[in-house]
């Protein structure tokens, strides 16, 4: 049986869901004291979160972390709570709180991923939201991460090397639970592994991450990335020449064209620092819904379902300056488009449970209206007259509740890019300039002082968020 955890419950176990619901939910006055008691939480998510947008959008971190921090209530929402707080740390350079944050997320995760069918079945009667979130797969890969991110801007290799091969664990699973599944691997965290091994000088491990991210990017590529990241091409091809590898240095050599052919070796007297651009924010999970009136049961039925819509963002690279040196960053990770991708794949499961949800009310609405006129049939006036009220209420509440579950990673970016510099040992500052779809600068941010070490890699990030990000809905 194909079964999927979380959020999500796979098309094989409808039946399952239906009967689960029929049995438990035995009489339609204990469907609507569920499905009233679910009207509070009736706002969507997404919508909830444009405060705490345009606070970040004006790096008033302080402030989108106290917006943030009205999400520790609600149990059902905690890991999304945690993430967001993980994530506006980190903006905030409090690298150890935010993977204080991360970890916990990852705990409630766990805990949460190994919830049982049953359980799900009986928490989705009334929507999905009012499921606990657990995060998408996706979600659980970059909190893998981010916290890699974290651990290397702290100068703890270790760490993050740790971090980074949990992904693999992740994704092994996914492609357990979900044959078939189009991410089942993640390509920039193969990337960044490599990149781990190489600054330890484990040579070997760091050529067998490069090759897998390429082969990945390479898969992805159609769906995700739209392109191969130049650097890692003359990393394939600078770590293929330093160990003698001749038929795979030629076959490199081959598929990348001459351009990249003359890259030397890392000049072992210098550094080099990584740059990695979090580029706007993620997209935004809104609902389509269609209400429509079912004439087998005689009643109204809503079926709404969710679609993310990408966030407008007005810079498309950046180019970082030292000295006399730049650079300018490329695409690692799509996120926007991988967010999608997701969401298409879950999408079978989720219209499947909002039809079986659409039967379930309906049929109780149907059950209480033939209660009511047996009623009414039978000169039980005062009992005619409750039903008949129940039976609107009941209708009202089967409508208005049955909302698509709008929740995601909001602080995520909405791509990763990155650049790197090769630089003699001492201290820096970047000037970091955002350029726009013409290549014209605009805007300009400076990043914190770091120190490049001789012959090892320092690895800093910065977030770019639009003023006004927009989270409006399209008509």
């Amino acid at each position: 049986m194909n079964k999927e955890c979380g959020n999500v419950i796979c098309s094989d176990e409808m039946k399952l869901f239906c009967s689960v619901l029929f049995k438990f939910f035995r009489s339609w006055t204990g469907i609507l004291v569920l499905m009233l008691s679910g009207l509070a939480g009736c706002a969507t998510y997404s919508g909830s979160f444009r405060v705490v947008e345009r606070d970040l959008a004006a790096q008033k971190y302080d402030a989108a972390l106290s917006d943030v921090e009205k999400e520790s209530k609600s149990t059902k929402d905690r890991v999304l709570y945690l993430l967001n707080k993980g994530m506006i740390l980190r903006m905030k350079r409090d690298l150890v709180g935010s993977n204080v944050a991360f970890e916990a997320a990852k705990t409630e995760m766990n805990r949460l991923y190994a919830a049982s069918v049953t359980e799900n079945a009986l928490s989705v009667m009334v929507n999905d939201s009012m499921v606990s979130y657990s995060g998408d797969n996706y979600e659980r890969v970059l909190l893998h991460l981010y916290m890699a991110l974290n651990y290397l801007e702290l100068d703890q290799p270790d760490s993050a090397r740790v971090e980074a091969l949990q992904v693999d664990d992740d994704l092994r699973q996914f492609a357990e639970k979900h044959p078939g599944t189009k991410f089942s691997e993640d390509a920039f965290t193969l990337y960044l592994t490599g990149m781990i091994y190489e600054d330890r000088g484990e040579w070997s491990d760091a050529m067998i991450s490069y090759r897998n991210a390429y082969e990945a990017y390479k898969r992805e590529s159609a769906d995700f990335t739209g392109a191969i990241p130049p650097l890692l091409k003359s990393d394939l091809l600078r770590m293929a020449r330093q160990q003698g590898l001749t038929d795979e240095l030629h076959k490199y050599e081959t598929e990348f064209g001459a351009d990249l052919q003359n890259d030397k070796s890392v000049d072992p007297d210098q550094g080099e620092l990584v740059f990695i651009l979090n580029n706007g924010l993620a997209p935004v999970k809104h609902e389509r819904a269609m209400t429509l009136f079912d004439p087998n049961s005689g009643t109204v039925v809503r079926i709404a379902l969710p679609y993310y819509h990408s966030q407008n963002n007005n810079v498309v690279a950046a180019r970082i300056t030292i000295n006399d040196k730049q650079a300018t960053t490329e695409l690692t990770e799509n996120i926007d488009a991988v967010a999608k991708k997701n969401l298409a794949a879950h999408m079978p499961a989720i219209i499947a449970r909002s039809v079986a949800r659409a039967v379930v009310k309906a049929e109780a609405v149907k059950k209480a209206r033939e209660v009511a006129m047996n009623n009414s049939n039978n000169g039980n006036n005062d009992n005619a007259l409750f039903g008949m009220l129940g039976v609107l209420a009941l209708q009202v509440a089967a409508v208005a509740t049955e909302q698509a579950d709008t929740r995601s990673w909001l602080t995520l970016p909405s791509n990763i890019q990155m650049a790197r510099l090769s630089l003699p040992p001492g201290s820096y500052s970047v000037r970091v300039e955002l350029l726009g779809s013409d290549r014209l600068v605009v805007a300009t941010q400076n990043t914190p002082e770091f120190v490049i070490k001789k012959a090892h890699k320092t690895f800093l990030t910065q977030h770019w968020i639009p003023h006004q990000p927009t989270t409006r809905e399209l008509e």
